[in-house]
Order: structure tokens, then C-alpha cells, then sequence
């Protein structure tokens, strides 16, 4: 089929941004994809395949929440500075080394922070509140019944479901699994995407200064780009390398991605000039096709969002800034969903003062990239560009988006913005 045919061209609508989004859903089959047993030491990070329950309870036996004395709380009733209580001490229970007697009234065990309570006490009276006087110890305050006690079960208890399925493991989380003694976990596999970039003009960057006529060429930097995007949602990449503005290429490369893949990510060929074969290609492939081409984003009005057989490919735009934008608003709702996690994704804002005004064509999602100074104890917005989808090195100058919505003309200088975190760090 010649793709270069003008009658195959064209976008026939531009879809608002959470419409697309939603047909694109709707042309999938998301099933969460299979679990693997890793290390919790590797398991940062990833997304928990299976119901977390303890065997045990944490802590397993009662231990002192101070430092002081382990007592019987009824002797301590009415103690005070001007009429201290005297208990006989009778021993001490340190961490790993506790008493091995039992208390009974009128007595006290001296004893640390995490040891363990010995039998017959019920409580602990602070260091601060006692004085030791030969073999006795002087109470200046009562305590009540598992006052300062960490008691059986406080932490975690037995039969508890501690970790829900679904959950991205924090550090914390770790820590909590080994609290329990878990040591490995079930959690979802990597998601795969395959990733490629269309063009015959694009050359590895490594290859650039040996091609023989270097100005025919642009080095192809959006691999690396959404490549590593990826890895902060701990993806595994199959890498389909540059791809040349052939048409069995093109179909040969998607073929191996949705072989080897759970999502098919490609850049370039995805508007409506003579070489972006790309749409035509997918909808050659299989059923249901290309569910939408063209959005409301500015820059990332040419993405197409397929489906073939259930599986995604998403064909973002050549330009880099373009392609970034696009990759933020459709590729992590997708690999959210095989990995099966629940809850909503909160991207990071940060409030800030628009510094000049900034224009936007009603109907379109406009991502201005915005630069954040501390002024005064408050974040200022300096727009760096609306326009210039090219322009790679405005994303690096920029520590984050101002997202302008569809139903708004613009913003005026002093306005009160969210401004979306592209940046960990603002400098």
C-alpha cells in the first residue's frame, strides 16, 4: 500500500486530552501482568503481587517503652516527690539479656528501652521519676496499668494484613517486611515497553562524528529520553533502535515490539506529512487500529494512540518537548494499570506567582515550560517557552510545566499558578 497517498492523510479530529485517554482504555486489555519472587533487599520500587499477612506480632513480647523501672502500676498509687514510694530492686532486664524471675509487690526490676517486661509487672516508671538508694529505688510518680509498655501485638498482630496488594514498596515498607521476617515478596514483573525512534535522518549519537556527510543527520536523543523516563517506573526496556522512514521497517519493528513488549512506544512519523506512515502502518496490523490521532496538547498535538489485539502502541511526536508531553499524559496511566496498583498517581506541584502574562488558544492543553525562583518567601513562575516543540534544551532550562486548561484564555502576570515538578530539585 503506498502510504505517501494524501487521501490516507490528515487528522480528522483533534480529541480533548482525557477523552483520548479514555477511548484509549477502552481499546485495551490492561490485566495486571504476572508476579515474580525477588529480594526485598530489590524490591524498591516495585508493586506488591499478593496480600502481605503476618505470622507474628510485633513485638512479640512486652517490652519497656523507657528507660526507669519495671513495677507493679498498684504500688506506685499516691507516690509523689513529698511522699515517695520504696520498692526493693530485685534485678535488671537489659535488650537481649532479660530478667528471668518474677516480680511481685513491693518490688521493682531496673530496666532499658526495648527489653523485655518481666513477669508480673504491668508497667514502667521513668528514669526521671525514681532515685536508686542502695538496693531500693524511690518512686516520685504513679503509672498506670501498661504505662511506657510496648505491649504484645502494638505494632503488627498476628493474622494482621500489613501490606495490601497493589502497593509500590517505600523503604519503610521494606523495613516493616523484615520486621515480620518476610525476606522476599511476590510483586508484579517489569512492565516491558519497546522502545523506537522513526526517521532517516536520525543517527545514533555515537555514530555521528564517523558518518561521512554529518549534515544529512540529526543524532536521535528521545530513546534516552523516554528510555529513561521509564526507569523511575521501573520498567524493563526492549530497545528497537533507529528505525528508517521504510514502510517494512516501520512494520517490522512494531511487530517485534508487540512480540516482545507489553507496550510499543515510538517516536517520529506520527503526524500527517508524506513519511509518517506510522497510523496507516498500525491500522494494517490488526484490529481495533489507531483509537485516536491529534489532541488538544500544545506542544503534542500529532500523537496516535493504537491498539492491536488489546495491546498499546503509542506513537508520540518526533520533537523532543513534544514527545515528552505526551509521554507524561499517556504512557504512566498505562503501565499504572498492568502493574496493578491501586490508588491514585499525585504528581508533584508546587504553588508559585505567574511573573508575566502567558497567552493559550481556547481548546487546547497548553504546557508552558516554566522556570521557579524563590522570591520572598514564595515561588515565581518565569515562562522560558511556549512555543518550539524542537527546542530540547527549554526542558532542561525549565524546572517544570504550567499547565494551562482547555477552557482558559491565557493567565495574566500575578496569577496564582500550580506549576507541574519535571525537576527533583530546583535550584
Amino acid at each position: 500500500m503506498d502510504y505517501s497517498d494524501p487521501r490516507l492523510k490528515g487528522f480528522k479530529k483533534f480529541e480533548y486530552i482525557d477523552d483520548a485517554l479514555k477511548k484509549f482504555f477502552n481499546s485495551l486489555d490492561l490485566n495486571p501482568v504476572d508476579c515474580e519472587v525477588v529480594n526485598v533487599s530489590n524490591a524498591l520500587g516495585r508493586v506488591l503481587g499478593e496480600d502481605v499477612i503476618s505470622n507474628v506480632n510485633v513485638p512479640h513480647f512486652s517490652r519497656a517503652a523507657m528507660d526507669g523501672y519495671a513495677v507493679i502500676s498498684e504500688d506506685t498509687i499516691g507516690a509523689s516527690f513529698d511522699n515517695p514510694i520504696r520498692l526493693k530492686i530485685v534485678g535488671e532486664s537489659a535488650p537481649g539479656k532479660p530478667y528471668r524471675g518474677q516480680i511481685t509487690k513491693g518490688e521493682a526490676v531496673r530496666i532499658s528501652t526495648g527489653a523485655k517486661m518481666p513477669e508480673g509487672s504491668n508497667a514502667v516508671v521513668m528514669v526521671e521519676y525514681t532515685k536508686q538508694i542502695d538496693d531500693y529505688v524511690e518512686i516520685y510518680a504513679p503509672v498506670g496499668e501498661n504505662q511506657n509498655v510496648s505491649k504484645v501485638g502494638e505494632d503488627i498482630k498476628k493474622g494482621e494484613i500489613i501490606l495490601k496488594k497493589g502497593t509500590v514498596l517505600e523503604p519503610f515498607d521494606l523495613s516493616l517486611l523484615y520486621s515480620i521476617g518476610i525476606t522476599k515478596i511476590a510483586v508484579r514483573r517489569k512492565v516491558r515497553v519497546a522502545v523506537g525512534a522513526v526517521g532517516s535522518e536520525l543517527v545514533d549519537a555515537n555514530k555521528f562524528n564517523n558518518v561521512s556527510d554529518n549534515q544529512k543527520y540529526i543524532i536521535e536523543t528521545n530513546r534516552i529520553m523516554i528510555s529513561s523516563a521509564l526507569s523511575y517506573f521501573n520498567c524493563e526496556i526492549v530497545d528497537l533502535g533507529i528505525i528508517s522512514d521504510d514502510e517494512e521497517d516501520i512494520k517490522d519493528a512494531i511487530i517485534k515490539g508487540l512480540n516482545e513488549a507489553d507496550i510499543v512506544v515510538l517516536t517520529g512519523g506520527s503526524s500527517v506529512g508524506k513519511y509518517d506512515y506510522i497510523p496507516n502502518i498500525i491500522n494494517e496490523l490488526g484490529e481495533p487500529g489507531v483509537i485516536v490521532h491529534g489532541v488538544t496538547a500544545h506542544p503534542g498535538r500529532p500523537v496516535a494512540l493504537a491498539s492491536i489485539n488489546g495491546k498499546p502502541i503509542i506513537n508520540l511526536p518526533g520533537y523532543p518537548v513534544a514527545a515528552y508531553v505526551d509521554f507524561l499524559l499517556f504512557v504512566p496511566p498505562i503501565i499504572f494499570r498492568l502493574l496493578g496498583i491501586s490508588g491514585e498517581y499525585i504528581p508533584l506541584k508546587v504553588k508559585a506567582v505567574l511573573d508575566s502574562k502567558v497567552p493559550s488558544k481556547p481548546g487546547t492543553r497548553s504546557f508552558v515550560r516554566v522556570k521557579l525562583v524563590r522570591k520572598g518567601g514564595e515561588y515565581h513562575a518565569i515562562p522560558i517557552r511556549l512555543t518550539g516543540a524542537g527546542v530540547l534544551s527549554s526542558l532542561s532550562k525549565a524546572d517544570g510545566f504550567l499547565i494551562i486548561p482547555e477552557d482558559l484564555e491565557g493567565l495574566d502576570k500575578g496569577s496564582e499558578v500550580e506549576v507541574l515538578l519535571i525537576r527533583r530539585f530546583i535550584s
